[in-house]
């Protein structure tokens, strides 16, 4: 309405945006929503990863909007500013503004209750939207007081930037999530809660892989214990174990692990104080970080560790 009322190149590139975000917030709910449907046999892992490809799809939808725009603006095919109407088109921007602002805010609440990196894009793409509406207006002022027309199209050029700029980010995301890039904040996380609570029976802990499912993480992994113990009490320790590190986690977390029993090599940086049928003094615990819970070994896996059992 604002573009229709006092024309500009900058009016109509925030136009475009707003529509553009008006298309993805229903393609991201419809995502959003089939992302949160439970676990079925042909998708055992649940369906989280659909947000990620939903959001791949609105990064498309995107790019082209901005490209079309780009295209108009740059060969000069758009209405022409009338200086007249500025007053109508800033009251237009201005409750805009306020409706983006608001549901951006709704859309933040959302995405952190519901972990949902789909809302949470939206709800960033409406506060950029704000933030052009400014910017827009501030313009078709500049112009009326004299700014050269190439004002006009470098506003609406740059808000077309920010645009991509955005939607690149938001791609780098959803492909990590798709590839199962490993993230290494979560296994530091992961590392920092196994150390927090630790216990003795936790000799090692290695091979671990996080995958991102919407809303959930899925952890999987070996962990060493004792050869001798029963499968009953190596299982109450798994149990005991994953209900400390969930605690930890900042998402639904389910633990896959293997259970690995002890060899002699684990002898000197196994803390069971009552073991009896050690076969090397204790010298210390191996320190969990994240890349030792990423390599696919028992035992010492840096040079500390090394020169401490060598």
């Amino acid at each position: 309405m604002a573009y229709g009322s006092a024309g500009s190149a900058g009016f109509l590139s925030d136009a475009g945006e707003s529509f553009v975000n008006l298309l993805t917030a229903l393609l991201g709910l419809y995502g959003a929503w089939w992302g949160r449907q439970p676990r079925d046999r042909e998708h055992p892992y649940g369906h989280g990863k659909v947000e990620a490809l939903f959001s791949t799809f609105q990064v498309f939808l995107i790019v082209g909007t901005s490209i079309a725009l780009g295209y108009t603006i740059l060969i000069g095919e758009y209405k022409a500013p009338i200086y007249e109407q500025f007053s109508r088109a800033a009251t237009y921007e201005g409750i805009a503004l306020g409706l983006n602002v608001a549901l951006a805010y709704s859309l933040w609440r959302g995405a952190r209750r519901f972990h949902s990196s789909i809302l949470r894009a939206e709800a960033l793409h409406l506060l950029g939207d704000s933030g052009t509406s400014l910017i827009v207006i501030v313009n078709f002022w500049g112009i009326m007081q004299g700014w050269s027309a190439w004002v006009d199209k470098g506003v609406g050029l740059l808000i077309i930037g920010f645009m991509t700029y955005g939607s690149l980010d938001i791609l780098k995301e959803t492909t990590a999530v798709l590839t199962d890039t490993q993230d290494p904040a979560l296994l530091d996380k992961l590392a920092a809660a196994l150390e927090k609570h630790r216990r003795p029976s936790w000799i090692d802990v290695h091979n671990v892989r996080i995958q991102h499912y919407g809303k959930s993480i899925h952890v999987d992994g070996h962990v060493t214990m004792p050869w001798y113990w029963s499968l009953e009490q190596a299982h109450a320790a798994l149990k005991e174990m994953e209900t400390l590190l969930a605690r930890e986690m900042p998402k639904e977390t389910e633990f896959f692990w293997h259970m690995d029993p002890c060899e002699e090599i684990c002898c000197k940086f196994c803390a069971m104080s009552e073991c009896p049928h050690r076969r090397a003094p204790f010298q210390r615990q191996l320190t969990f970080t994240a890349s030792s819970l990423f390599l696919n070994h028992k035992g010492p896996k840096d040079s500390t560790d090394t020169l401490a059992l060598s």
